[in-house]
């Protein structure tokens, strides 16, 4: 009889058990930040992300020039003013020793092949959905490709004999703004389309629920549709 009575108390604390998980109330989710939040991440960010970018051109002048055998003789990272040419800069790497056509264009292009890097390494994970659920790590991608994009973009136009890209243009002979036209307006359009990707991102960011894409690419370094 002990004995029955002691299963059926069981029974009733596993039932009252069973009950209370059932019916507990689902904890609260993590409000989702609002736009004006994100906006001021996004600008806190910016600093440390500018930060990154001059290191990042810098130090890819400065691998590009070891790796085909050349001499770092200087890096600086902080904006200043060249005293021999009195061009303004954001960054400087000096080197010597860069002996070919070929070695000096790997050298000035080299951040831009970064910059590439980046950008691409954002599309596809825009493009195949595996970037962090998290909307401020989503921020944090963002924010960082835009400032690689800016690297990226910035020299469409730049006409100073003292640019990187002009200097690329000028050691091909290509010195005329007739002769850089095909190779500005291919910049342009590399520049145009991770601009679309950017915007992509962050409209998905701001209005996660619109599952509409922001544009079909048409461009064979995406293609089709997010």
């Amino acid at each position: 009889m002990d004995r029955d009575r002691v299963v059926s108390r069981a029974a009733r604390v596993a039932v009252v058990a069973a009950l209370a998980v059932t019916h507990a109330p689902t904890p609260a989710r993590a409000e989702a930040p609002s736009p004006g939040d994100l906006v001021l991440a996004g600008l806190a960010m910016a600093p440390p992300v500018y930060v990154i970018g001059v290191a990042a051109h810098e130090g890819s002048h400065a691998l590009a020039a070891l790796l085909v055998g050349g001499e770092v003789e200087s890096i600086c990272l902080l904006p200043g003013t060249d005293p021999t040419t009195g061009a303004f800069y954001f960054g400087r790497t000096r080197v010597r020793g860069l002996r070919s056509g070929a070695q000096r264009t790997f050298f000035l292009l080299a951040p831009k092949l970064t910059d590439l890097i980046v950008l691409g390494s954002y599309t596809a994970l825009l493009a195949t959905d595996t970037l962090p659920e998290n909307r401020y790590g989503q921020l944090a991608f963002a924010v960082i490709g835009t400032g690689f994009w800016v690297d990226f973009s910035k020299d469409v136009l730049r006409v100073s004999p003292y640019n990187d890209v002009v200097k690329f243009y000028d050691q091909h002979g290509w010195t005329s703004e007739w002769a850089r036209l095909p190779w500005r307006l291919g910049h342009a359009a590399i520049a145009a389309t991770f601009g679309v990707v950017l915007y992509e991102g962050y409209r998905r960011l701001f209005d996660p629920e619109d599952p509409s894409p922001a544009a079909t690419l048409v461009v064979p370094l995406i293609g089709g549709q997010f």
